[in-house]
Order: C-alpha cells, then sequence, then structure tokens
C-alpha cells in the first residue's frame, strides 16, 4: 500500500513536470511565433517601405521621361514651324525671327524677368486691328507654344498698350481685371507684376514687348520704363525689319491672303431621304444612300472637285481648292446639271423597289468667292477644309431650293462666268426671298445650251 502511495506521488510528480514542460514549451512556442511575426511585420514593413521608394523613383523618371518628351515634343512643332515659315517668308525673315527670339532671352535675364513676349498686330479683312498674336514667346516650353494658336484681344493689358501707345507697369496683375488670365492657365504660368512696352517706329506703334515677373519675385514699378525704352527702341527696329517686307500674319499663319483662293463651292443634298428607310430595309436603304453618293460624287471628280466632307444625305465639294481649275465656275455648273441628270436615271431603278421612292429628289447649290483653305478641329484630330462665306451662300441656296423637283441654284458670282454658255434664270417667290440674305441674286441653272 505504501508502495502504491509512493508511486502514485511519483507519478504526480512526473504528470506536474510534464504539464509545466508543456506549459513551457507552449510560451516558448508563443514567444517565438510573437518574434517570428514581428520579424515578418518587420520585413513587410521594409518590403513596403522599398516598394514606395521604388514606385517613388518610378513615378519621379515617369515624370522626368513625361517632361522631356513634351520638350522634344515642342522643340519638334518649333522646327516644324521654322520649315513652314521658310516657305511663307522665306529664308531672310527666319533668320531675322531667330535673332529676335535670342534677343527676348537677353532681355529677360538683363531685367529678371522669367517669362516676356513680343507680340504683332492681326489684322482684320479691311485691315484693321482685331487682336495681338505672339511673334516670340520664352521660356521654351511645351505649355509656352501652345499660346503661339491664341489672339490676345485688345480688351488686355498688352492689347492697350498697343492702342494707346502708351508703356505701363502693372503692379499687381492679380488685382487688374485687363489680364487676360486664359494665357495663364494654357501656359501653366501666374505672373505677379508685368511691364508692357509699346514698340514705335517712325510714330507707329507696331508691337509690344511684354515682360512678366511671377509671385515671389521683385514687383516691376513705373521707373523701368525709362531703364527699359532703349531696349524696347532696339526690339521695335528689329520687329520692323522682320515685317517690312513680310506681312507679319505670313510669319505667324494667320495670314489669310496667304490661304485664300478663288474657288467655287457646290453643295448637294437628297429630298426626303429618310423614305429610304421608311420603304426598305435599313441595310438596303444604306446601300442606296451609298450609291447615290457613289454617283454624285464621282461626277464632279471627273469634272475637277475634290470632296471636303459628307453633311447627312449630302455633302460639300470644292472646285479649284486645291486643285487649279481655271474655269471653276463652268465646271461645278456642268457637273451640277450632270448629276441631276444622272440622279433621274438612278431614281427610276429605285422605284422598283417602292414607287414611294419618287418622292425624292436632288437640290443643288453653287457659289463662288474668297475660300480660306484652313486645318480645322481638335489638334489630335484635324481636318482640311475651306472656310468663308461661298459655304454660307451654297448651303443656303440648296437649303432653300424646292423639295419637289430636282434643281441647281446658283449666286450671282457663280452665274455670271456661265450666263451664254449654260441656260441661267432669275429664281422668283420664296426661293429668292430665302436666298436674299446670303446672296445679291439666285439663279437657277438648266442644262440647255444658250443660243
Amino acid at each position: 500500500m505504501e508502495d502504491l502511495r509512493t508511486i502514485l506521488a511519483v507519478a504526480g510528480g512526473i504528470i506536474a513536470v510534464v504539464v509545466a514542460l508543456v506549459g513551457i514549451g507552449r510560451s516558448y512556442v508563443k514567444n517565438q511565433e510573437l518574434v517570428d511575426r514581428a520579424k515578418i511585420l518587420d520585413e513587410n514593413r521594409e518590403l513596403t517601405a522599398k516598394i514606395r521608394d521604388a514606385n517613388r523613383t518610378h513615378e519621379e523618371e515617369v515624370r522626368g521621361l513625361t517632361g522631356k518628351l513634351a520638350e522634344s515634343q515642342a522643340q519638334r512643332d518649333a522646327l516644324q514651324e521654322k520649315i513652314v515659315l521658310i516657305g511663307r517668308a522665306g529664308g531672310a525673315a527666319l533668320a531675322l525671327k531667330s535673332a529676335l527670339d535670342g534677343e527676348l532671352e537677353k532681355i529677360m535675364r538683363m531685367s529678371g524677368a522669367s517669362g516676356g513676349s513680343i507680340y504683332v498686330p492681326v489684322r482684320g479683312p479691311r485691315g484693321n486691328v482685331r487682336g495681338l498674336a505672339f511673334l516670340c514667346i520664352e521660356p521654351f516650353t511645351a505649355d509656352n507654344q501652345k499660346l503661339r494658336s491664341h489672339i490676345i484681344p485688345l480688351r488686355s493689358h498688352a492689347g492697350r498698350c498697343f492702342t494707346s501707345g502708351l508703356s505701363e507697369a502693372v503692379l499687381e496683375v492679380a488685382a487688374t481685371k485687363d489680364h487676360f488670365r486664359e494665357a495663364d492657365e494654357i501656359a501653366k504660368y501666374s505672373p505677379s507684376s508685368m511691364l508692357n512696352l509699346a514698340l514705335r517706329h517712325e510714330g507707329e506703334t507696331i508691337g509690344v514687348l511684354q515682360l512678366l515677373r511671377r509671385q515671389g519675385e521683385a514687383s516691376f514699378v513705373q521707373a523701368d520704363i525709362s531703364g527699359m525704352a532703349p531696349v524696347a527702341e532696339d526690339v521695335a527696329r528689329q520687329v520692323f525689319e522682320i515685317t517690312r517686307d513680310v506681312d507679319s500674319g505670313k510669319l505667324l499663319g494667320l495670314s489669310a491672303e496667304d490661304f485664300t483662293v478663288e474657288g467655287t463651292i457646290l453643295i448637294f443634298d437628297l429630298t426626303r431621304s429618310s423614305i429610304l428607310f421608311e420603304e426598305l430595309a435599313s441595310s438596303h436603304a444604306l446601300l442606296l444612300l451609298n450609291e447615290f453618293f457613289e454617283r454624285m460624287c464621282e461626277i464632279a471628280f471627273r469634272r475637277g472637285a475634290t470632296l471636303d466632307t459628307y453633311m447627312g444625305d449630302g455633302a460639300l465639294l470644292r472646285f479649284n481648292v486645291p486643285r487649279p481649275l481655271p474655269d471653276h465656275e463652268r465646271g461645278a455648273a456642268d457637273a451640277a446639271i450632270e448629276m441631276v441628270a444622272e440622279f433621274a436615271r438612278l431614281r427610276e431603278r429605285w422605284l422598283a423597289y417602292s414607287p414611294m421612292l419618287a418622292a425624292t429628289h436632288i437640290r443643288v447649290g453653287l457659289a463662288t468667292g474668297p475660300l480660306l483653305r484652313a486645318n480645322l478641329g481638335h489638334s489630335q484630330v484635324q481636318h482640311l477644309t475651306v472656310l468663308g462665306h461661298p459655304v454660307s451662300v451654297a448651303a443656303a441656296l440648296c437649303d432653300a431650293a424646292p423639295r419637289d423637283r430636282s434643281v441647281v441654284l446658283a449666286a450671282e458670282e457663280t452665274a455670271g462666268p456661265i450666263r451664254g454658255a449654260l441656260t441661267v434664270s432669275a429664281a422668283e417667290g420664296p426661293i429668292s426671298a430665302k436666298a436674299a440674305r446670303f446672296t445679291a441674286g439666285a439663279y437657277e441653272v438648266g442644262g440647255n445650251r444658250a443660243g
């Protein structure tokens, strides 16, 4: 019995020791887990920091590369501009302008300006000044180069300096109402003060030299004007030399004379084209509509036309722009007459699909005058087109034409050269009334040769 108690006591001790060892083991494992977890967390934090640093470095590299790309793009655009400038104004004008760009940089360093521009006037068709454009702009950045396509209004500080011929210092730009803030948004530059110096030659203001300082830089004061007077005289002389033999608009690509060509516009449309889609399946209607465009445009192309754009169920074609056509009025009129005849044959075939298509007709409007060739649209998706009063006249004539028959209407400027070769009769009634706002006379042109 005594031995049993001894055995049980020993066993109990052993169990206690085992429990203690298990507890110690668990505590050790738990502590080890905490140590390992802390180590893993530290490693995760270090790895996260490294990833963050790598991302930051990558972002900085990307920003740096993006900046270099933008700068390279701006330099490429500037080079392209110089190439175009040589064609518009000649190498001599380009050399003078390059020298003036360098002069502006020197003036900025001398005056402590962080931004500078030289403006020249942009004139309307009658010679009146409509605004100012950038002849030179510094510093050379991609954002600054975007300003070259903008016209600065005359109600701005630079505009007021030009119209009055008086130089001025603007101490606090933010407090003024005349500052053209749109330029700041484009160039991402916020000036705190500016100096506008009138560039005068032989008593006439021919431009403006503008110097800018941003926040944190000392403001220009009125006394700076007299100190910069000799500089302004020298810049005025250089601007005059550049623009003396070459219109400043040509240097800037803003001269209408460079791109304006006398031409004839032909606009045609298909009346009641909705009947196609009411009577036929959409795919069939689209097939016939494309056939219509194919036939009509092909006729115009044979006469030397260029397709400008499609407009719903019609199109705009131009003659003598850009392909030279010495008798563009006659070419456009002949094309229009042939279109009417061809559509009559085309519609005869259409009637086999539905007799309702007999209500469709073609209307053509013709107008002649100066046309401005231009790239129009968003900077990434531009379209070479023409602008000018003849476009509005041709559109108005096409719209004024009756919808119950096929007809060709021409403006006075188009009808004049073709009289004696084609039948030309004055339009009357509603047609004349609708077109009167756009042209002095509307005439219906027929295919019969005049005796």
